[in-house]
């Protein structure tokens, strides 16, 4: 835990400017969290990594059957959401903002933490949710802890699926009469009241509005530690609630509410800030992953463990050969939060044109306008233009032509 921190601070371990902060929020609540009524509870930290290590087992490809030996930054993770706690002894963290780039395990991590929570967090009766936009998409997250459960005898005999292999619907856990079962959107319209230990939203930036997430979190009353985990790539829409949350989570790490450019980090708490913990894999703004290799850990953290640098190599050869499929290489792989599914032109580009436009400077003036509006998540643009003068300009056969000057302006 401190030592990965300090490994981060150090420059040891490569990170961007949202987990460095991340760090240097856990080593000053260490020193000074007391004043808040916060505490460090180490056991409660060692326990859910024995958990993992020595009950859960992985599944697929080159892990299958191994294992869940925990990467740093994965420890970093479930020790700061299980190891912080209240005054009062319950858990601090009771909502948790994870972004990460593609194939970086977050969903067999959610899983584990689904599973921990159905059979080892002490809560009777607990319900565990894997919530998504779609029913597809909650039972990747789902299934990922069934095919965990499967590969781990002492699991496999304490658990009971309802469901044939590949077709579960349901992970019961009798001794403490809790259950694990995904959800989605379409539940939040039925009028059924849930009351979930633990929510775990998969793949935020899909989701379309609040409504299964708030949904699960009325049921949270019932619950003395409960916890709302959400897990996503970056997005590309600006005014979804994915955007929302992540916004809350960096002004969190960086402990101010007005962050700079650079998320200078200042400390400060205030009200329902420090529930809230985030890990934000994210470029420094001078990175461009598309010539430097080396700024890609930033974005995933287990490179080399699951990722290897050679399958990024390929996935950046395309998306220079394919312009039509960089937003979505920069969008899934490296964490940038882009303004359309598809790259024509990129905002960066568009901002070096860009100007706030005063009416009041040219008040009766003749104003030409140009509106693109936006579909759905591209960018709606206004160019304005107002003619100030004319100007002689001499033509390349040296006849001069009398044409108009112009002040131009382009907001995004």
């Amino acid at each position: 835990m401190s030592a990965y921190a300090r490994a981060v601070l150090d420059g040891e371990i490569i990170a961007g400017p949202h987990v460095r902060n991340a760090c240097r929020r856990h080593l000053a609540d260490l020193a000074k969290g007391h004043e808040r009524g916060l505490y460090w509870d180490d056991a409660a930290a060692t326990r859910v990594f024995r958990f993992f290590e020595e009950r859960l087992r992985l599944s697929d490809g080159q892990f299958d059957g191994k294992p869940f030996n925990l990467h740093p930054s994965q420890a970093f993770k479930l020790g700061s959401i299980f190891g912080w706690k209240r005054e009062d002894g319950s858990r601090r963290f009771r909502t948790v903002y994870i972004e990460e780039g593609k194939g970086n395990g977050k969903s067999p991590f959610a899983g584990g933490i689904g599973l921990y929570g159905l059979m080892a967090d002490a809560e009777p009766g607990a319900q565990i949710y894997a919530a998504a936009a779609k029913k597809d998409q909650a039972q990747i997250l789902f299934q990922d802890a069934c095919k965990m459960v499967r590969q781990a005898p002492a699991l496999n005999d304490r658990l009971k699926f309802s469901g044939g292999m590949g077709k579960e619907f349901n992970i019961a856990h009798h001794r403490s009469q809790s259950f694990f079962r995904p959800i989605s959107k379409e539940a939040g319209k039925t009028g059924s009241g849930p009351r979930p230990h633990f929510a775990l939203c998969d793949e935020v930036h899909e989701h379309p509005d609040r409504s299964i997430m708030e949904m699960l979190q009325r049921g949270f009353k019932f619950r003395q530690n409960p916890l709302l985990l959400m897990i996503t790539n970056s997005g590309s829409d600006r005014n979804s609630v994915c955007w929302e949350e992540r916004e809350r989570a960096v002004k969190v790490v960086a402990g101010t509410q007005t962050p700079d450019d650079d998320f200078t980090f200042v400390g400060e708490a205030w009200e329902g800030s420090d529930s809230v913990f985030a890990f934000i894999c994210g470029l420094d703004k001078d990175d461009d992953p598309m010539t430097d290799p080396s700024c890609w850990v930033k974005a995933n953290p287990l490179l080399g463990t699951i990722l290897t640098a050679d399958y990024l190599a390929g996935v950046v050869a395309e998306a220079k050969a394919v312009p039509g499929k960089l937003n979505n290489v920069l969008r899934l792989h490296f964490c940038v939060w882009t303004d359309a599914d598809k790259a024509w032109m990129s905002r960066e580009t568009v901002e070096t044109v860009m100007a706030p436009f005063d009416p009041e400077e040219h008040a009766g003036k003749d104003l030409y306008m140009g509106i693109d509006l936006a579909g759905t998540k591209d960018m709606a643009v206004v160019a304005c233009v107002v003619p100030t003068g004319m100007v002689e300009v001499v033509r390349a056969d040296s006849s001069v032509a009398i044409l108009p000057t112009y002040d131009a302006w382009i907001e995004a």
